[in-house]
């Protein structure tokens, strides 16, 4: 450790680590997208695609601010690790895509959920490589 700061905040990542935010990313979105979810039932739109650095959401019908927050937060975890990448490694591009279950709709009376649903990300380097990651919920509650 230096007086500028600890080993970890001056380490530089390379550009195999860009695959693991983008695991992360589809990881820290499956997680908390159950509103994601529930609009995909109730519109019978099973997809979705978010544009993380524009924080674009296609389709229209998921650009609500609930959603939006979700996409602010995954930029949010992206940027603090995109900062540790070694120049000129740079992430140019960030799209996150859901496919929801929507065909496989269950209701017990308390709660309800949808069938298998793959949330995947994608980062794009300034160089063109696409880093993906992925990440599958056999089963996800929507709240109504």
């Amino acid at each position: 450790m230096t007086n500028n700061g600890t080993a970890f905040e001056q380490s530089k990542l390379s550009r195999k680590y860009i695959k693991s935010f983008a695991s992360g990313i589809a990881h820290m979105f499956a997680y908390s997208a159950e509103h994601y979810a529930w609009l995909a039932y109730r519109y019978q739109a099973p997809f979705v695609t978010i544009d993380i650095w524009s924080q674009r959401i296609e389709p229209g019908l998921f650009d609500i601010e609930r959603n939006r927050i979700l996409a602010g937060m995954c930029q949010q975890a992206l940027q603090r690790n995109v900062t540790r990448l070694a120049p000129p490694a740079e992430v140019v591009s960030v799209t996150v895509s859901a496919r929801f279950g929507i065909e496989n709709y269950l209701k017990d009376g308390n709660s309800a959920s949808i069938g298998r649903s793959v949330f995947t990300a994608v980062l794009v380097d300034e160089c063109g490589k696409q880093w993906q990651a992925g990440h599958v919920e056999e089963r996800m509650l929507i709240e109504g």
